[in-house]
């Protein structure tokens, strides 16, 4: 025979479960909430340090223009003195020296003016000028900037070239960039942010950074990889945060920015070491708060069982007296809630019972069954009013002033849902039922999700299976947007064309990607939507096709970040009642 459990220990361990499940719950909720902000405030940091190095390299860029018409403006006025042009590139070089690693003059045959010391010595015609002569002859009003590349002179270096115009004969100002001060730059904010940053171009070159490489990346030629992913695709890519793998196998965050003034893109590449240090820091508290949740629940759970086994233990006493025949048992529980209300009620029935016994010598048995059956049956009613009184004393309510909408609008659904769902219903009924779920989940999510209506003369009349709108309203909501993370309109559009009648589900959010529309009709519900209850499209799909015939069903037509639309077509014999 097996061992029974008495019912005080029984609720002890629900209890004992449920507080304890409760911490957890909270604990781990508030762990990911956590997790999920200092993630977003990494994230956030991240792109400040990106826009103080955009307007770093904004202010360079200022003075790379400036020093470039600083010379044009000197050559125009001494154009007929090479010594005086030279002496005055010299001072300007020295004067920006700290940036700037060459400023000169470059004629059409490839020689310059000026320059630094080695190319004072050394000036020669260099085949590398050429396409910064022809790119600045090309674009005579605007300033050149070169892909990075490795200049005999300069080493490392990208040269911004401008034409000089007025000149007697084709010239061209060039100033190269010295590019070991930007990554020296790089580095700095890399070892004081614990940060990973490089300049790139636009077809992928390494200009500066990237300091650490720790095997996040594949570094070759200038140019990088991560993983299987190029930096190429990384650049085409229009999202400005990625999640990628390396070739080991390492989740990585990648955040980019294209500068303002060059043609260039700032990157900051991430282990989530950062992330994985400030949570580590976390991790001992949430031990400590699980360690005191299993205490406080040991404790509660003990009170909770204590306080159910007095009173319980009398009513079994009373009622074990009762079952020998001891009906004049008096055991008194003077206590003013359900125990107290049922130790009552009981003393009431045995009285009636009594009653019943010695009217029972006066009528016949047939008369005796049927009085003690109606009082069996006031006692049910009776228990469901104390634990419905019990519920409602642990409501808590956060806005008064909403409640009685909340509960309207939730009566008017449990009483439209617990109706035959075979049963046909008007589209009118079901805008009704769709505007209380939308009144339900604008005051849940404190968003305004304006329902349009926009119905042809004539369908608002038309039958349709109950519940067939609130599932396609809810996965505008949940998925188009983003489970009240945004808010826009949600239109029904009802109309017929051709033979058929179209309702349709239109709603301005996310969208659905092209490849998984042709999965969502198709495929079993997911895990989500059976733990919610939730009603999928695949259902309602299904439905239509059953009773109208495979032509009929759901079409999913969807642009991402545009519009959606899901539409429920239907024969327009319906119409004419043909249900």
């Amino acid at each position: 025979m097996r061992r029974r459990i008495s019912l005080p220990l029984k609720l002890f361990f629900i209890v004992f479960a449920f507080v304890l499940g409760c911490i957890i719950l909270i604990s781990q909720l508030s762990y990911r909430y956590v997790q999920k902000e200092i993630r977003t405030n990494d994230i956030y940091y991240t792109n400040q340090i990106l826009d103080k190095v955009d307007q770093y390299f904004t202010v360079n860029f200022s003075s790379f223009q400036t020093i470039l018409f600083s010379v044009e403006t000197s050559v125009k006025a001494n154009i007929d003195n090479t010594e005086v042009i030279k002496k005055q590139l010299r001072e300007l070089y020295e004067l920006n020296s700290n940036y700037v690693s060459n400023i000169y003059l470059i004629k059409s045959d490839l020689s310059i003016v000026g320059g630094s010391t080695p190319t004072r010595i050394f000036d020669e015609p260099l085949a590398e000028r050429a396409p910064l002569f022809d790119a600045a002859d090309k674009n005579k009003r605007t300033t050149f900037v070169s892909d990075p590349y490795k200049s005999k002179y300069s080493g490392w270096t990208v040269t911004m070239v401008r034409y000089l115009n007025g000149a007697p004969f084709p010239m061209a100002i060039a100033v190269d960039l010295d590019l070991n001060a930007i990554e020296e730059t790089l580095f700095k904010i890399n070892k004081q942010e614990q940060m990973n940053l490089a300049l790139i171009t636009a077809s992928g070159k390494i200009i500066a950074g990237f300091s650490e490489n720790r095997g996040l990346l594949n570094i070759q030629d200038h140019t990088f990889s991560i993983g299987e992913t190029s930096a190429e695709q990384i650049l085409d890519t229009a999202e400005t945060s990625l999640q990628l793998h390396t070739k080991d196998g390492l989740l990585v965050s990648l955040l980019k920015k294209p500068t303002e003034k060059f043609n260039w893109t700032i990157i900051s590449i991430n282990d989530e070491s950062r992330l994985k240090a400030a949570l580590s820091r976390l991790e001992t508290y949430y031990i400590e708060i699980l360690a005191a949740g299993l205490l406080l629940s040991l404790f509660i759970s003990f009170l909770i069982a204590k306080y159910i086994r007095n009173p319980l233990y009398l009513l079994k006493t009373k009622m074990k007296r009762v079952e020998q025949g001891i009906l004049t048992t008096t055991i008194t529980i003077n206590r003013n809630d359900e125990f107290g209300d049922l130790s009552r009620a009981f003393d009431r029935m045995l009285q009636q019972i009594v009653e019943l016994i010695r009217r029972a010598e006066l009528h016949n048995e047939l008369e005796r069954k049927l009085e003690i059956q109606v009082l069996q049956s006031q006692i049910n009613p009776h228990f469901l009013y104390n634990t419905l009184g019990s519920i409602s004393n642990v409501i808590r309510l956060g806005q008064i002033e909403k409640v009685d909408v909340v509960i309207g609008s939730l009566i008017s659904l449990l009483e439209y849902g617990i109706d035959d769902a075979s049963e046909k219903v008007s589209l009118r009924q079901e805008l009704r039922n769709v505007a209380d779920y939308i009144e339900i989940q604008n005051i849940r999510y404190n968003r305004n999700f304006q329902l349009i209506e926009n119905i042809e003369a004539g369908l608002m009349d038309f039958p349709v299976f109950r519940m067939l709108l609130q599932p396609l309203v809810e996965n505008s909501i949940f998925h188009g947007y983003n489970g009240g993370g945004i808010e826009g309109p949600i239109t029904v559009h009802a109309y017929s064309e051709g033979g058929i009648v179209i309702i349709e589900v239109i709603d301005l959010g996310e969208g659905i990607p092209a490849d998984k529309i042709k999965h969502i009709l198709t495929s079993a519900p997911s895990d989500v939507e059976v733990k919610r209850k939730r009603i999928g499209l695949n259902n309602i799909h299904g439905r239509i096709r059953l009773h109208y015939g495979e032509q009929f069903g759901l079409q999913i037509i969807s642009i991402p970040k545009e519009i959606t639309r899901v539409r429920a077509i239907f024969p327009t014999d319906l119409l004419k009642g043909d249900a």
